[in-house]
């Protein structure tokens, strides 16, 4: 198994992986067009040749000289869930941000999940709010 960037010919792997969090209709997604505009750091795991996991760390460069990072879109296939490949994932991640000077790594995620990330080091921080496009 192992943790490489994402490349553009991973981009169908990875969208089926996605449909595993949210299924979205990605043959109309201009494929060329979102890899160009994707601004993160994307890892895939791959094992035997087959893209198993994804995840994405999106920089933020604050006003006052800091770097926060947000982990995005972690999904690891369902046939691969609960063998260590998420935490690996979650590891190679959060180094990346620590390479890019990012003072803190922060990520959003469902509340069933709150046991993977308190063992991965991740904290319950403040409360969230979304506001939706309509």
């Amino acid at each position: 198994m192992i943790v490489r960037d994402i490349k553009f010919k991973d981009l169908d792997a990875v969208y089926n992986l996605l449909n595993q969090l949210k299924f979205v209709f990605t043959h109309q997604v201009d494929k060329r067009k979102a890899w160009d505009e994707f601004n993160g750091e994307g890892l895939v795991v791959e094992h035997q040749d087959k893209i198993i996991g994804f995840g994405s760390l999106v920089v933020e460069n604050k006003l006052r000289g800091y770097k926060s990072g947000q982990l995005e879109d972690i999904v690891i296939h369902q046939d691969w869930r609960g063998k260590g490949v998420g935490e690996l994932l979650v590891k190679k991640l959060t180094e990346r941000a620590d390479e890019l000077g990012c003072y803190r790594v922060s990520l959003f995620c469902r509340e069933e999940l709150i046991p993977f990330y308190n063992k991965n080091g991740f904290d319950v921080n403040n409360v969230v709010m979304k506001r939706f496009k309509k």
